[in-house]
Order: structure tokens, then sequence, then C-alpha cells
């Protein structure tokens, strides 16, 4: 069996889960192709609009809020029917697809959720089209589509949210978190034991993730001395040119704050591991990876596609949305002076009802994709 996983160059939250799927699936011994979605179309401008788009709007998060909820409700749409009706990308789709021969074809992207399978119609194409909610908590209303296959989703709160949002209940799964192959093969660590491979004090630490775009403000370190708080920060992901601005002046003001700018490192696992907590505008790559190894999440400014993130820790009270900086303060300072509540924390986190795992994902996969071959025999 032949995999296509498609995503969409709009933050890594699209591509590792196409990328950790792929690899899952290969392990098993099928064939898999990984591409970017508007690449297939050959939409460059399309492809520029989306891609920087998003990355201004994570500079902007209170014009994220308004721009998004828009684009959710209205321009999304109408942009993804016009690029389904253009006659090159119909061609240079067709093109891929029976050099490809895909068996299947997996969005990561909401996008595909619309886009694919108005084009497969229009070819005349017979091919099961997947789309995978990569927002865990909510999907886009763009991606809402009665001739998909399926939607899979990695949250009880997710699949409650789409189904309301109007996909048939019969086509909504609750699947396994497609986590990454390093994060699934990874040896545990103690705090102790990570944090002396990686040079650290052993004392309480605070993982900033600044994300792929390197988007993020010291604000709460000037905070943390202010209250006094013996903590160590370390600082990863990348840095865009203002945020490395703001960091720098922060370590000349306070050299002896203990703070570890590491950028992007290929090891995220053992830092999550070497942390008390994590923090940072959160992906759901970095949520998640997060809550698999047991560490809590600050999401540090919420974003209107993590809007849902706050009902999943109302109900499983492994992590906090907080844009107040003070309340971000009173947060940390709770946790470093009551090592209590870091236990507690991780007894909810047993209790989370999330399957973490790109291989089993995969099954469900082949699974569903025997049987529309089966159920939809005639067409082939």
């Amino acid at each position: 069996m032949k995999g296509a996983f498609l995503y969409v160059d709009a933050g890594k939250g699209h591509y590792i889960p196409a990328v950790a799927l792929a690899d899952a699936f290969k392990d098993k011994g099928h064939e898999a192709v990984v591409d970017d979605l508007l690449l297939v179309f050959k939409v460059p401008f399309f492809r520029w609009v989306s891609k920087h788009y998003w990355r201004y709007l994570l500079h902007h998060p209170r014009l994220e809020k308004k721009l998004n909820k828009l684009s959710n409700r209205h321009v999304a749409h109408l942009s993804l029917k016009a690029l389904s009706n253009d006659v090159r990308a119909l061609k240079h789709f067709r093109s891929w697809f029976y050099k490809e021969k895909p068996d299947f074809i997996i969005s990561t992207n909401f996008m595909g959720a619309t886009l694919l399978p108005a084009v497969l119609k229009k070819l005349g194409i017979v091919c099961p089209v997947y789309d995978y909610a990569a927002d865990l908590f909510d999907q886009v209303k763009a991606g809402i589509d009665s001739d998909l296959t399926c939607v899979y989703i990695s949250t009880e709160i997710g699949v409650e949210h789409t189904i309301a949002m109007g996909q048939e209940r019969d086509k909504v799964k609750l699947c396994p978190f497609p986590l990454s192959k390093k994060f699934e093969v990874c040896k545990k660590l103690s705090k102790e034991e990570a944090r002396k491979k990686l040079g650290l004090k052993n004392k309480f630490t605070i993982l900033c993730n600044l994300g792929g775009e390197g988007i993020g403000s010291p604000k709460f370190l000037y905070g943390l001395v202010k209250r006094g708080l013996d903590i160590q920060v370390v600082v990863i992901g990348g840095k865009s040119k203002s945020t490395e601005l703001e960091f720098d002046l922060f370590k000349k003001s306070n050299p002896n704050f203990d703070l570890y700018m590491r950028g992007f490192v290929n090891n995220a696992q053992e830092y999550i591991m070497a942390c008390d907590m994590q923090m940072g505008k959160a992906g759901a790559n970095s949520l998640m990876e997060s809550l698999y190894l047991k560490r809590p999440f600050l999401v540090s400014e919420v974003l209107y596609m993590g809007r849902s993130t706050q009902i999943f820790f109302d109900r499983y009270p492994v992590g906090w949305c907080e844009d107040d900086l003070e309340k971000k303060l009173d947060i940390i300072e709770s946790l470093y002076k009551n090592p209590g509540k870091l236990k507690e924390i991780d007894r909810e986190m047993q209790k989370l009802p999330i399957d973490f795992s790109a291989p089993h994902f995969a099954d469900m996969l082949i699974h569903d994709t025997e049987l529309y071959r089966k159920e939809n025999r005639a067409n082939y």
C-alpha cells in the first residue's frame, strides 16, 4: 500500500505529523510520499501568502485572533473554492497523482480537507481522502466537507467540536496523536539525569519553547528576577531578530541569571525531561510532546486556533492558558514554592485519554483504506 501525506508550510504543526505518519507507515513495510500540498498544485503565490500570512500573525497575536476568526468563517472557503477551479492547478495535481499513484491521501492541514475531495471528483479519480485536524481541539470551518472519507482528530474535545461544526458523525474518528519517531523511541531520563547530560544545574527549570518561528518575549524573565525566584530557564527554538534582541538585552542587564539559549535542538525530548514545566506560544506538537513526557505546559499566548486548549485544561488540569504576565508569574511561583503541585499534575497526566502513537494511527489508515477499497471495488 502507498500513502500520500500532504502538509502545508504554515508552521511545523502540519509538517511534523505528516512525517511522523509517513515514517510509521514505511516502518510497517509500506510506501509513503510526503509533499507540500500547494507545491503539488504548483501555486507558488497561494503558497507564499499562506506561509507569510501565518508567520505575520504569530508576531501579532491580537490581530491573529480577529483575522483568523474572519478567515475561518468566510475567506478560507472562498479561496479554496477558487483554487479547485484553477485549470492549471488541476492539471499539475493530476500529473502528480498518476506519477505517485497513492492508495490514499491524508492532509494534515484543513486546506486539503476541502480542496482534495473536490479536485478528485472533478478529475474522476477514486481515492480515499483523509484529514488530520492538527489543531487538536478544533477544526477550521473550511475543513468541514461531506465528501471527505474521514476526519481524524486526537482529542475527545476535538471530535465533539468537529461534529458540532457540521462534519458527519460517522466520518469523525478519535485517533492517536502522531508522535515524532524520536519521541516514540527515546530513552526516558529522570530530571536529574537529563539536566546532568545537558549541562544544566539541578534546580527548578523552565523550558521556554520559541517554536520554529522563534517568537517570544523575555518579559517573564524580568518578573522572575523581581520576585527573587532561583529558577533556571532554558530557551529552545528559533529566534526572530526582534526576539533575539530582547533576550540579549535581558542577558546584559541580568548576567547572573541562569539563562541558557540553546536555539534549535535535535534532542528536544531530553530538554523536556530536564524541565519542571514548559511554556511558550504552543503549537500542537510542543503541547502534546510535553504531555507525553508528563510535563505541564503554560500556553503563554492563546491564539485563535488554540482557543479550545483552555477547555481541555479545565477538563484535565495539566496546564494553563494565560496571557496576563502577572498571572503567568503567579503560576510559576506557585509551582516553584509548592513541589506537591507538580506531583498532583503528574497524577492527572496518568488520566489523559490520549494515545500517543504514530504506528497505531498508521494501522487505522491501513484498516480504513482496505475497507474503502471493499466498499468501492466497483469504481476502481
